[in-house]
């Protein structure tokens, strides 16, 4: 459990919602729009067909599903919103300053549209309960539905003053309604009828049951979506949604138990809402008409205050272009005009499809329940994102993540992000598909817009967590060469003229390892020196980022002597089991860089790294970031360093821009009996590595270099080993050698392997 204080974020919370909102506390901003919302059409027009269909046993546990979710989720946002300073756009703001704006945005997308969704069904209930009450009015049911929308949009457009106080007088008919519609089922129970209506139908679809009520229990968000119009949303959020779960969920216990046991399946499943009117009290059947009024009305009306307001958010944030011009608010308030105008058009086009079908014979709307299916989809992808959040924020165990709300652990979040996935695709998996489908793609594309904002957001937190848990199991692993992966360092003087070296480098490391490019900076090491490091770590960071090498990390080291600082890098550049194991650079192409080379590559030596040397790269610019054709030759002349460069050689050929090459071993030998056993060797190794390569042996007596000359004149790039010697004097002299056998030839790379490689492994 999270048990933290911050009276800090406190203060920042009450100073950051009071910019420009109501300043609304628990009760009117969080406890009776949600309230409201919860108490909707579904328990006056849809529990008692539910509980017909579905029985007593299996209605309880679609409301105990229900709410685990929504309780759940509630906890989850509860620690969300205690931990960081909330503003306007309620779930919208704490998944995009938790997950990013590339979740945020599409699940702020998806809540708009849940909760726009909701708002014609509500309205369609109450058309259905005004045509079940004044039957000479069935004609006119998409008329009344249609006008019900425009004056509640037009009491949302005048502001949220307004709409809360008609919300109280609501709230209070609501009220009477319940408890005229508990009373007049109390009168009729009986324990026959009770066992009678214990087991479902046949043929009862639990799916579709489950996403006709599962609207009912999502009026939280009604509240969550007021939090930048709340004093303190930090309390008000936690407290305000969790009386309303408490408060909803036995209500609607209350009355699956009361009218199951009160009345018979038949009357339950045709009649769901004349059957309560119709059993009132003392003829007060007024009163239940008047509460399912008050309760459609408040829902519609509920969702037209808090919709908006999400809507106006992604606006703000500017995650969607097109929005820009709903992020402009009118008077004091900030109250969001111009997004409840879009609403209201929203709301108007599906009131024309969900209504044009009409009312049933059993005057029941079948529109009500299709709109019902979609929002309950939309709510469960916005609720498991939510969880998603709150889980990361929690077991990714950011120090910042502080809430004040105690009763939270990483485990519900998990729990209710589970849940509404397993629940979304046992309702209906093709639609559950389409949805994240649509989700991911408004993720992608904001993704792919590369939308620039910091939020302070958990994923980097996340991401360390696992790294370093990560980091320790692998220390704990032990090393083999089956999982031997490149960890490159490029060592470069000029990174300006030298980007070709991590292009190839990404190319050769082909996505399973990790690069690093270092500058040295010759320099005298003062306080200035590292001000200096600074400004060409940004230069050497946007080289990378202009040729779109992004799989690089940059790095600077200034230092009074190259070789010793080159020593010291080498061995502290690492994080636990992570350390280089091929040094990449250039071919020395003077005396002076061939000594100082040398001393390189002892120092590589000496740590047991590889090195890797690019030769002739710089002529051969024209191939970056297009396909190459042809052959890459590997010449072997000796057992050190075959088994790196065929597994460097072959990542290359697998490049996307390199796969239209072939790869080929080549070997010489001094007589024919020898070629043969060089040619059983060769295919042998082939065939173990598992690598497509051709073979192919020259008899000769002709100097190797010639041989190299003539047979790979047309290559695309040429793999060759190098053996240091013990002596300085006559490593000098093979890099001379190689400068002459390598001139005006293909790209080559030079390696040297220190052995970690196993290419049989």
């Amino acid at each position: 459990m999270q048990i933290m204080r911050s009276d800090h974020n406190n203060q920042a919370n009450e100073i950051a919602a009071a910019d420009s909102g109501h300043n609304f506390g628990t009760f009117y901003g969080v406890v009776l729009p949600s309230i409201l919302t919860m108490l909707g059409a579904i328990m006056f027009l849809r529990v008692n067909y539910i509980t017909g269909r579905a029985g007593l046993i299996y209605s309880l546990i679609i409301l105990a599903v229900a709410i685990s979710i929504v309780m759940a989720t509630a906890l989850s946002i509860s620690a969300i919103s205690s931990n960081t300073p909330v503003k306007g756009g309620g779930v919208y703001f704490l998944i995009s300053r938790t997950l990013g704006p590339g979740f945020g945005g599409s699940i702020g997308v998806t809540l708009f549209l849940a909760q726009g969704i909701s708002i014609p069904f509500n309205i369609l209930g109450f058309a259905e309960a005004v045509c079940s009450d004044f039957p000479s009015a069935a004609s006119y049911y998409l008329v009344i539905a249609l006008a019900t929308g425009l004056i509640l949009g037009i009491i949302t457009f005048t502001g949220a003053d307004l709409a809360m106080k008609f919300q109280v007088l609501i709230f209070i008919a609501l009220g009477i309604g319940i408890l005229t519609m508990f009373a007049g089922a109390l009168i009729h129970v009986s324990p026959e009828t009770f066992q009678a209506n214990l087991e479902p139908v046949q043929g009862a679809r639990f799916g579709r049951l489950f996403a006709v009520f599962f609207p009912a229990v999502t009026g939280i968000m009604a509240g969550v979506n007021m939090s930048g119009d709340l004093k303190n949303p930090s309390k008000s959020i936690p407290r305000g949604i969790i009386i309303t779960i408490l408060l909803g969920g036995g209500l609607y216990l209350l009355e699956f138990l009361l009218y199951g046991a009160a009345f018979n399946r038949d009357d339950l499943m045709q009649n769901p809402y004349k059957i309560i009117v119709d059993n009132a009290p003392f003829g007060t059947g007024y009163l239940i008409t008047l509460g399912v009024i008050a309760a459609t009305i408040s829902t519609a009306l509920g969702l037209f205050v808090c919709a908006p307001r999400v809507l106006q958010a992604l606006a703000k944030d500017s995650i969607f272009p097109q929005l820009s011009g709903l992020a402009k608010g009118h008077g004091v308030h900030n109250e969001p005009r111009r997004a409840t105008l879009v609403l209201v058009i929203i709301t108007i086009a599906i009131l024309l499809w969900g209504g044009l079908e009409g009312l049933s014979p059993t005057g029941m709307s079948t529109g009500m329940n299709m709109v019902a299916e979609i929002a309950s989809m939309c709510f469960l992808l916005t609720y498991a994102m939510v969880n998603l959040a709150a889980f990361v924020e929690s077991y990714g165990a950011n120090p910042s993540f502080r809430p004040r709300f105690r009763f939270f652990h990483w485990s519900i979040a998990m729990y209710g992000f589970v849940a509404c996935i397993l629940v979304a695709f046992y309702i209906d998996y093709i639609a559950a598909t389409a949805a994240l489908v649509i989700a991911w793609g408004l993720f992608l594309y904001i993704k792919h817009r590369q939308f620039e904002v910091d939020f302070g957001d958990a994923r980097r937190g996340f991401l360390y967590s696992r790294i370093r848990m990560n980091l320790y199991k692998l220390a704990r692993t032990p090393v083999h060469p089956k999982n031997w992966r490149p960890t490159m360092v490029i060592l470069s003087s000029r990174p300006e003229m030298q980007f070709y070296m991590p292009y190839f480098a990404t190319m050769l490391e082909s996505d399973r390892g990790i690069i690093s490019m270092v500058q040295f900076v010759e320099c005298r090491v003062d306080s200035d020196a590292f001000g200096m490091r600074d400004q060409y770590r940004k230069q050497l960071a946007g080289i990378l980022e202009q040729h779109e090498i992004y799989s690089v990390f940059p790095e600077v080291v200034v230092c009074k002597d190259f070789d010793k600082a080159l020593y010291i890098f080498l061995q502290s550049h690492l994080v636990g089991p992570l350390k280089p194991n091929i040094v990449m650079m250039g071919f020395p192409d003077n005396e002076e860089r061939i000594d100082q080379n040398i001393r390189h590559i002892r120092t590589i030596q000496t740590l047991h790294m590889s090195c890797v040397m690019m030769h002739n790269f710089d002529r051969y610019r024209r191939l970056l970031r297009r396909v190459v054709r042809g052959r890459v030759d590997i010449w072997w002349r000796g057992t050190n360093n075959i088994s790196l460069m065929l597994i460097l050689a072959n990542l290359l050929v697998n490049d996307p821009l390199w796969q239209g090459t072939t790869l080929r071993i080549l070997r010489v030998a001094e007589t024919e009996k020898e070629a043969g056993e060089l040619r059983d060797e060769l295919e042998g190794i082939v065939e173990s590595a598992r690598i497509k390569a051709d073979t192919c042996v020259f008899v000769t007596a002709e100097p190797f270099y010639l041989v190299l000359r003539r047979e790979s004149a047309d290559a695309s790039a040429i793999f060759i080993g190098l053996c240091p010697p013990d002596s300085d004097e006559e490593f000098h002299k093979i890099f001379q050698r190689f400068n002459i056998m390598l001139d005006g030839m293909a790209p080559a790379f030079v390696v040297t392997s220190s052995g970690g490689a196993d290419l049989r492994a």
